[in-house]
Formats: structure tokens, C-alpha cells, sequence
């Protein structure tokens, strides 16, 4: 099973954030291409993972659990999904610590993971790895705009006799987007080029094209 590490961050304290992470609608909303099924069974997670790869379109569905411990604010989730028209299976076990970091919080996540079927031939080496930076991050970013979305909001409102109550509220954070790994891809090669030829020439390369331009 490969293995991966991912770090993220979100400006709210953990004790705002921990409980968020145990609510399960609000966290998946925030994963890009995921989505229930059905309602949570106790520890019992039903979903699928919608992912697009260029011509690829495969929907991951399946179920997990989710077990989380308040002493050590740590948790493990076991997943498993298919998708029976491209032939693929999905296989993940993700295991999480939720630590304090001065004002904010940090979410260190330790991830195996299997792949096999059409989708297999991304699932290894820099690619999965990039994927998952940028997934991370965009999770992150979404959970950050619920938390402030779910954010008490002190508003000041003048007193005028006989005038009804006025109730504030934040507004909605948006919907988590589809995954598309094939932007996501077409970013990293965009990425690459741009370092490839940003990247300054090493010495001696240098002197060897000064000199074949002097001649």
C-alpha cells in the first residue's frame, strides 16, 4: 500500500475545529468531487468520490467508518469504493491528529492508499502526490469558509421601539467543486514548464552557449 503524508491549517482554534471534523455532511461538502449516499449509520460512512482524468470519468461509490477520539484528538478512517463501469477499486485508510498551533490548528494526516483498475497508472510517484497537495489544499480552504460561515457574528443594532428582533447570520459557504484531476494535472505540467525555463543555466552550460554564439 503506498503511503503519504499531508499536513494542513486552518486560523480557527481546535476547539471549534474538532467538532466540525466529526460532523460528517459538513466535511464532506468540503472534499471536492465527494458526496453521501445515505445517512450516516453510526461509525458507518456511505458515499463516492467523483474523479475526472481527461477522456476518464469514474465515480468511486462505496462506504467507511469513522472513529475518532476526543482524549487524544486523533481519528481513523477506513474506506473502500468502486466504480464497476471503468473496472476500478479504490482502497484507503487515513489517519488523522488534530494540534494546536498557536491561535490556529494543524491537521497532520498519514494516507494508504490502493488504486487499481483504469485509474491505477496516476496512482503512483509526483503525480498522486501533487494531486493530493492541491486536494489538501482546497479542503482546507473549504473548511476554513465554514468555520468562519458557522462564526458567531456580533452585529450592532440600534434600539428602536417596538421594532422586531434582528437575527444575524453569516452566509453559506460554497459548495465543494468537482474533482477534476485533469486541470489539476494540466496546473502541474503548467508548473513544470514554467520552473524548467525560469531555472537558471548551470555554469558551464552557460560558457558553452556563449561560445557557440561567439562562433
Amino acid at each position: 500500500m503506498p503511503t503519504m503524508t499531508q499536513t494542513l491549517a486552518v486560523n480557527f482554534p481546535r476547539a471549534r475545529v474538532w467538532p466540525l471534523l466529526g460532523d460528517v455532511e459538513q466535511v464532506i461538502a468540503c472534499m471536492p468531487g465527494a458526496s453521501l449516499t445515505k445517512p450516516r449509520e453510526g461509525d458507518r460512512i456511505f458515499g463516492q468520490m467523483r474523479v475526472k482524468l481527461g477522456p476518464i470519468a469514474a465515480a468511486f461509490a462505496g462506504e467507511g467508518t469513522l472513529a475518532m477520539d476526543a482524549a487524544t484528538h486523533t481519528g481513523v478512517i477506513h474506506g473502500q469504493g468502486t466504480d464497476p463501469k471503468n473496472n476500478s477499486r479504490a482502497k484507503a485508510d487515513v489517519t488523522f491528529a488534530v494540534l494546536e498551533e498557536g491561535p490556529g490548528t494543524r491537521i497532520d494526516l498519514t494516507v494508504d492508499f490502493t488504486l487499481t483498475g483504469v485509474l491505477a497508472q496516476f496512482g503512483r510517484g509526483a503525480i498522486v502526490q501533487e494531486i493530493a497537495n492541491r486536494l489538501t489544499a482546497e479542503f482546507a480552504r473549504n473548511l476554513e469558509a465554514k468555520l468562519a460561515a458557522t462564526a458567531p457574528v456580533e452585529v450592532a443594532v440600534e434600539v428602536v421601539e417596538d421594532a422586531a428582533p434582528i437575527a444575524a447570520s453569516a452566509a453559506p459557504a460554497e459548495p465543494a467543486k468537482e474533482l477534476n484531476a485533469g486541470n489539476l494535472l494540466w496546473v502541474m505540467l503548467k508548473d513544470w514548464l514554467r520552473k524548467m525555463f525560469s531555472s537558471p543555466l548551470p555554469s558551464g552550460e552557460r560558457v558553452a552557449r556563449r561560445a557557440s554564439r561567439a562562433d
